[in-house]
């Protein structure tokens, strides 16, 4: 009988947790991979006093590391390809109340089916026709998890849009130009371009400093012409720059402080950024040292002008008097304007 389950990744998919590995590697845990139920069980211990987010994130980058799974229809591929790999069942299918996924529903109508209760529906019956709703429905659920995501992208901007806050950030991943960090406080994601100019004002002009030096790395270590002396270790998953004062580096699962504000382009166009907080403390440190002298030369500004209104009242009143004294009588248009209200008068007089 033709049915609906989740079509798994294949077995070649331990391949794809080379980074997992690696990252729970840096923390001193070992993380087995051989299948999926070694999986779990190594998630579940993966717990670090004082960390209190590390299980989370590992177990984040775990299913990231896994293919998404699909609808498919039982006659398209082999039973090989029926497992479920994330939850380690070896065939599963959707079997909720026939009400919110159309999944759902089909599979109750091919159970009825099963169990003699109704007849095979006839759009069921054809392999092809079975196999193409699969793909339509794959395509929605995309389609709706995307909706869902930029749903959660506008209203975090609308959040954020008359803020500008540091908070505390845990690296999620490392790459050649920069770090994606995540920010337990408010549960999203943010990428910073490093070896582009994101690591805060200090930053940046000592990155571009190094940028124009060669770019080169020092010590002979390896690095990207266009990441301005960034270097990336795939295997610690860090990223490090010696030409940068202070010899900055950053490997996944540190914790740092990110500000977080909204930025808008020339065209209007807004959107969240994340940069290291160099930035942030720069203008918050900024107003405390020269407040003592703007605050003077407000006085000294302000001095003048309160001795230009403590002159003499004579002087001051005495030429409003005289331009009240030789102001001249109204012209003609005076004139015009009571002789019109004169004829007005004479008028309503007569009426």
């Amino acid at each position: 009988p033709v049915f609906l389950g989740f079509k798994a990744p294949p077995e070649t998919i331990n391949t794809q947790f080379d980074m997992l590995v690696r990252a729970a590697k840096i923390k001193g845990l070992a993380i087995d991979v051989s299948s999926s139920k070694k999986l779990a069980e190594s998630l579940d211990g993966c717990i670090i006093e004082g960390f209190p987010y590390f299980n989370t994130l590992i177990r984040v980058l775990a299913t990231r590391c896994m293919t998404q799974a699909i609808y498919f229809s039982s006659g398209s591929v082999t039973p090989e390809e029926y497992m479920h790999y994330g939850l380690a069942t070896p065939i599963y299918t959707h079997f909720t109340s026939p009400i919110r996924r159309y999944a759902d529903i089909l599979v109750h109508r091919l159970l009825a089916a099963s169990l003699g209760i109704d007849p095979v529906p006839t759009t069921l019956e054809s392999e092809e026709k079975s196999r193409s709703m699969c793909e339509h429905m794959n395509h929605r659920n995309r389609m709706a998890q995307q909706v869902g995501r930029s749903s959660s992208a506008l209203f975090t901007l609308l959040f954020f849009r008359d803020k500008d806050v540091v908070e505390e950030g845990i690296v999620l991943s490392v790459r050649k130009n920069g770090i994606r960090v995540f920010i337990p406080k408010f549960g999203i994601e943010g990428s910073i371009a490093v070896a582009k100019g994101g690591g805060g004002e200090a930053e940046k002009k000592a990155t571009a400093a190094a940028g124009a030096a060669g770019g080169g790395g020092g010590g002979g270590a390896k690095s990207d012409d266009d990441n301005n002396g960034w270097t990336f270790d795939a295997e610690s998953l860090s990223l490090s720059n010696p030409l940068v004062p202070g010899c900055p580096r950053y490997q996944i699962f540190d914790r740092l402080q990110v500000r977080i504000f909204v930025k808008r382009s020339e065209m209007r166009r807004e959107w969240l950024e994340m940069e290291l907080p160099a930035t942030a403390t720069t203008t918050a440190t900024k107003p405390h040292q020269p407040a003592s002298a703007d605050s003077k030369k407000r006085k000294d500004a302000a001095a003048p002008s309160k001795g230009r209104k403590k002159r003499p009242a004579a002087s001051s009143a005495s030429p409003a008097k005289d331009s009240k004294a030789k102001r001249p009588r109204r012209g003609p248009a005076g004139s015009a304007k009571k002789k019109g209200t004169k004829k007005t008068k004479k008028r309503q007089r007569g009426s």
